[in-house]
């Protein structure tokens, strides 16, 4: 029993025997990882962004990121098995709702890329979430160096032979689960989510893989907001403004099912964000039409 225990994680109890067996039978991401891709209507997001923003200052503007990031966070306290990763063949679920993302100092091919992770409680509204975030994001870009960059610039220089036993030594200990808690929160890659917010750059959202290191057993990738052609509800062909994810996920985390009304709650979330203004909300007052009618 001791080994079960994790300081970042509570060992999941009485799971069914199939899924108790699948870490073993798959016992990487790479091998375990799904793809799933989404594309979500946000014409009255930018309708509400529009009249949230009127007459906020530069630096105080509510984006498209901040309400993908309140919307994920809010998704995986209400539907916590998404908030589950798989260590040394044991499923875990997070003691905490942590979301990583990339941030590049300036928008350069040659300036640096660093990480930045939040720990959000799945209750904040979106404001709540834009303040933490550009806390973050500016201390990054004023070259605030936290521990995972401090930890990254003290081995960069390393030989190569030792980097490679040290990233095998901190594979086993994790295994074990005795990786020291100081090097689970200096590495990013120890989170619920990992985000890529490629729409900032103009790009479509890649299908990404999964790190093996850490615990994120989501990657979400964001793409750009786009026209894209739509069939509304009386059969015609119409221009929405759309924007395109792609999820990738470990599939030992949760089963699909469970997953696909996750998305659909994820959904509403983001095209209605006056659903983000409630933290009070269930599931079935989000999605109360679940499973859809055929």
């Amino acid at each position: 029993m001791a080994f079960r225990r994790r300081r970042d994680g509570t060992y999941v109890e009485g799971l069914p025997a199939l899924r108790r067996i699948i870490p073993h039978l798959m016992p990487t991401r790479t091998e375990s990882v799904v793809y799933f891709p989404q594309r979500i209507e946000v014409d009255d997001l930018l309708v509400w962004l529009d009249e949230v923003n009127a007459g906020r200052a530069d630096e105080e503007r509510i984006t498209l990121f901040h309400v993908f990031l309140t919307a994920i966070a809010r998704t995986v306290r209400l539907r916590p098995e998404t908030n589950r990763f798989v260590v040394g063949r044991r499923t875990y679920e997070h003691t905490e709702i942590a979301i990583t993302f990339v941030v590049k100092q300036a928008l350069r091919d040659d300036a640096p890329e660093t990480e930045a992770r939040v720990v959000l409680t799945g209750h904040e509204r979106v404001d709540d979430v834009r303040r933490l975030v550009a806390d973050r994001v500016h201390g990054k870009r004023h070259d605030a160096r936290g521990a995972d960059d401090r930890l990254v610039g003290f081995f960069a220089s390393w030989p190569r032979p030792v980097l490679t036993g040290i990233a095998g030594a901190i594979r086993r200990l994790d295994h074990h689960n005795l990786l020291p808690s100081a090097l689970i929160d200096a590495i990013p890659l120890y989170t619920s989510v990992y985000v890529a917010n490629t729409g900032s750059i103009g790009i479509a959202p890649p299908f990404h893989h999964l790190y093996e290191h850490g615990t994120a057993s989501i990657f979400v990738a964001i793409g750009r907001a786009s026209p894209q052609p739509v069939v509304d509800e009386s059969g015609r062909v119409v221009a929405r403004t759309c924007v395109d994810l792609v999820h990738t996920l470990d599939e030992r985390a949760t089963d699909g099912f469970y997953f696909a009304r996750t998305a659909e709650v994820f959904s509403r979330l983001v095209s209605r964000p006056d659903l983000l203004d409630d933290p009070g909300l269930t599931v079935d007052d989000i999605v109360p039409d679940w499973p859809p009618r055929r």
